[in-house]
């Protein structure tokens, strides 16, 4: 689902349920398309707590989400930022379909290995932190498809440690004989009207940028302040770039990956 440019939101459908990946920025009447797209009951679970992702769950009671990012559910506060940015010259929108529901949902917990079962089909709960705390990827294992929110792509903003981050792609990396797609959060970005897989030199590319972070041979350069309160560096390999602090290499008390 291409909610105008600005995100991606992934609808499987089994025999018996279906499960709703990600709830966009809240522009879209999501219960209403989800009701023309299935008649299947349903859940609905969060890559994880940025804006752009969660930004229409309050139009449900309830929602799986990580409990390090169930504090970000809040009313919107972004989605007109990302409409400036290329949507609203691209899309058919504007600030007046943005849907400001002030009630939250119900927050269910998200975990490693938990596993939604929707009739012929089983998507396992994969714990990818790095880009958030309680960042969260989906394996379906039936059509071999990984949804990877943001925590696998070529603009990779780095929240956590770098060394949290390098164990997050490992782990990624370790289920790379399960899936033949990525697809992660995105839909081109902020009007870029073009949405695919992503290839796996983009997961492989990143764990060779945090691997050369760590080590002190990326080429590094200033990132300003936009992504974080106080100053970041971007680093860059080719067409991939990892944005992050340039003080959570290794956080303290976190055990070295490499």
């Amino acid at each position: 689902i291409n909610e105008a440019g600005m995100t991606a939101m992934f609808l499987l459908k089994g025999t018996e349920r279906a499960l709703l990946i990600d709830t966009g920025v809240g522009m879209t009447d999501l219960k209403k398309l989800i009701s023309w797209l299935t008649p299947l009951p349903y859940d609905v679970v969060l890559t994880h707590g940025h804006q752009d992702h969660i930004g229409g769950a309050a139009q449900f009671e309830e929602v799986y989400i990580h409990e390090k990012d169930e504090d970000s559910l809040k009313p919107i506060d972004y989605v007109e930022l990302l409409g400036n940015m290329g949507a609203y010259d691209v899309y058919d929108c504007s600030p007046a379909d943005i849907r400001r529901i002030q009630k939250m949902p119900k927050c269910l917990p998200l975990k490693e290995g938990m596993v939604f079962e929707l009739g012929g089909r089983s998507i396992e709960v994969i714990e990818t932190p790095g880009h958030t705390s309680g960042g969260c990827c989906f394996l379906d294992r039936k059509e071999r498809i990984l949804f990877s929110g943001d925590a696998c792509n070529g603009n990779l903003l780095c929240r956590d440690s770098i060394n949290t981050l390098l164990g997050a792609l490992d782990k990624i990396k370790s289920y790379e004989s399960e899936f033949d797609r990525n697809f992660n959060g995105h839909v081109g970005y902020a009007g870029m009207p073009f949405v695919g897989s992503m290839d796996h030199s983009i997961m492989n590319t990143a764990i060779r940028i945090c691997e050369n972070i760590l080590s002190g041979t990326a080429k590094i350069e200033d990132g300003g302040k936009n992504a974080f309160d106080g100053d970041c560096k971007v680093a860059t390999d080719g067409r991939i770039r990892i944005v992050f602090s340039p003080d959570r290499l290794i956080d303290e008390g976190e055990i070295p990956v490499r």
